[in-house]
């Protein structure tokens, strides 16, 4: 089994004549010590400019992917954007996105892609799967969405 973690992404605000980039902070998931983010964008070859789907000042908006990611379909899963555009959260910008599912004791990551539109997708078959305890996920991603 997998362990899930986090720490916090933060991405300072800058202003440059009319150019703005918004400063945002969320949760970057953390794979056995080690940053999704960094596994996903060193497959993937791209920038890693993303912000988590946990972000802080959106509270509805993470529990709304919190409980996306804990109400899976035991069989099929269902596919979940765990990185996206930090200025819109748009899909058109890219994310990073991975299949989830569940049994009964535990939780899967896999089948991660990278997304440019919701069936535009370029598979990152070197990252996951993983598989994670189902109390020690639950308690992770608690920990993960609590801004």
């Amino acid at each position: 089994m997998n362990l899930l973690g986090h720490r916090t992404l933060h991405r300072p605000g800058t202003v440059s004549g009319a150019a703005t980039r918004t400063e945002r902070t969320s949760a970057d998931f953390l794979i056995d010590g080690q940053s999704l983010l960094e596994m996903l964008v060193k497959n993937a070859g791209g920038h890693s400019d993303f912000m988590g789907c946990f972000v802080s000042g959106y509270a509805e908006s993470c529990e709304r992917t919190r409980a996306t990611l804990l109400d899976v379909p035991p069989e099929n899963g269902k596919r979940v954007l765990l990185y996206i555009c930090p200025e819109c959260g748009d899909v058109g910008c890219g994310a990073y996105s991975a299949l989830v599912r569940r049994d009964r004791e535990f939780y899967v990551w896999e089948n991660f892609a990278y997304q440019e539109g919701k069936y535009d997708s370029t598979s990152l078959e070197a990252v996951g799967p993983f598989f994670f305890e189902s109390n020690q996920y639950k308690a992770g991603l608690f920990a993960a969405s609590g801004f």
